[in-house]
């Protein structure tokens, strides 16, 4: 008689397991969570802008490109004035003012005809969403421990795409006859989850973490610049570049992705199979996202990275000669594996090796290099599929892939050199089961 009683034991240690690593983990950071589902079942407004100015104001591929670029134009100072704002002010204080002036263009929005006019009206709204970034990220790492960074950037991960699988499926029905809705729906959610931060989150004091758990490379003083900063930590420094390649790939799913299934399935089929095709992204999320964060715990944060992109590589090959819906949702399973990879460990990465005194300029510098890559992307792909066909585009996302992983494997060295205390805690600490 074969004895199965330890493998239905182990089965269930495992699974018990995977979400006992969220247990622990300080108040403000289950708020966080909340506060993230909350604000993304309304966000779903902003992967269908693409879709807004082709169907609803009938921009072509190459000039939603160029209103694109020139609303980085306009973020990327935004960004930046939002990161000092962030390392000089009470960073609730900031939240709550950028806020509740992106709730008020939103409801602008709402209350206007389509148009250059609600355009308008959405920038100015995500310019102060802008701004408010890196103070946002910068107080939720103030909430947590250091070696809670990959737990914490992984509950707040699922926690927005729980809320973005519900908003993402009413996208592609509201874009067509409810975009005022939309609107009031995406400001309302964003002032609930300003409330809930505001209330609840509060940072965590020096004196009060345990002196095993600090990490000396973000207790370290600094009264240099951001760039002196990213100087003398340039594994830092190559990381936020290669950002703007993982952006210009990333945000093709929300640009090329629906321009493609618009021309193949029609202006109205197109939005609503995008939406079903958002959502499973999300319904993958909220199931992969505990089993990565449990399985690949062992593993440095930057090998994590490779592996995002070589996915998004192969995601992206397989959408060559692609006509049929289900190929299209084989490509956002692949892809969406390598977007969870990267969203539990580049954070994680950052949080760890910048100084306290630094985390909201540093984080508005990766703003304007993922905005950035964001524009190159929209400007590139969107010339090489109304030129060329999407087929040259999505190959040409294949070769960026290839070339930010070779690129950030050669970091993982550099980074391995600079900061090697790191490297020593987590293999001494990380214990087999």
């Amino acid at each position: 008689m074969v004895c199965t009683k330890g493998i239905f034991t182990g089965e269930k240690n495992m699974k018990w397991n995977i979400f006992k690593q969220y247990s622990g983990l300080t108040k403000s950071a289950y708020v966080l969570f909340f506060a993230r589902l909350v604000t993304s079942m309304g966000s779903f407004i902003w992967p269908m802008l693409t879709l807004i100015m082709s169907l609803k104001l009938g921009y072509s591929e190459i000039e939603i490109a160029k209103i694109f670029l020139l609303i980085a134009v306009v973020f990327l100072p935004g960004a930046i004035i939002g990161g000092k704002l962030a390392d000089k002010f009470n960073k609730k204080k900031i939240i709550i003012i950028f806020d509740l002036i992106t709730v008020t263009f939103f409801i602008l929005c709402s209350l206007v005809e389509p148009g250059n006019l609600m355009l308008i009206f959405f920038c100015i709204a995500g310019l102060f969403a802008t701004m408010e970034g890196p103070a946002h990220e910068a107080l939720a790492i103030e909430a947590s421990l250091p070696k809670d960074r990959d737990k914490l950037f992984s509950l707040t991960y699922l926690g927005f795409n729980i809320g973005f699988i519900i908003g993402a499926a009413l996208g592609g029905f509201m874009i067509t006859s409810h975009l005022s809705l939309a609107f009031i729906i995406d400001g309302t959610t964003t002032l609930m989850s300003t409330i809930l931060i505001i209330m609840f989150v509060v940072p965590i004091k020096q004196e009060e973490i345990k002196e095993e758990d600090k990490n000396k490379y973000e207790e370290e003083t600094h009264h240099d610049s951001g760039i002196h900063i990213l100087r003398n930590r340039k594994s830092i420094l190559y990381q936020i570049l290669l950002v703007t390649i993982t952006a210009f790939i990333y945000d093709q799913w929300s640009f090329v992705i629906p321009l493609h299934m618009a021309d193949l399935f029609g202006d109205i089929n197109g939005p609503l199979f995008y939406g079903f095709v958002a959502s499973f992204n999300g319904f993958v999320v909220i199931i992969a996202t505990p089993l990565l964060t449990y399985f690949f715990r062992k593993i440095f944060e930057i090998p994590k990275i490779i592996t995002a992109l070589v996915l998004y590589g192969i995601s992206f090959a397989l959408l060559i000669n692609a006509n049929e819906l289900p190929i299209f949702f084989i490509f956002i399973f692949l892809f969406t594996i390598g977007e969870i990879l990267n969203s539990i460990s580049f954070s994680p990465f950052l949080s760890r090796r910048i100084p306290a005194t630094h985390r909201g300029r540093i984080n508005s510098y990766i703003g304007i290099f993922a905005f950035t890559g964001m524009i190159l992307g929209k400007l590139l792909i969107g010339t090489l599929a109304e030129k060329f066909g999407f087929n040259i585009a999505y190959l040409s996302l294949v070769v960026f892939s290839g070339l930010g992983a070779i690129l950030t494997y050669f970091n993982y060295f550099l980074d391995k050199k600079l900061f090697p205390d790191l490297y020593k805690k987590i293999e001494t600490t990380v214990k087999p089961e």
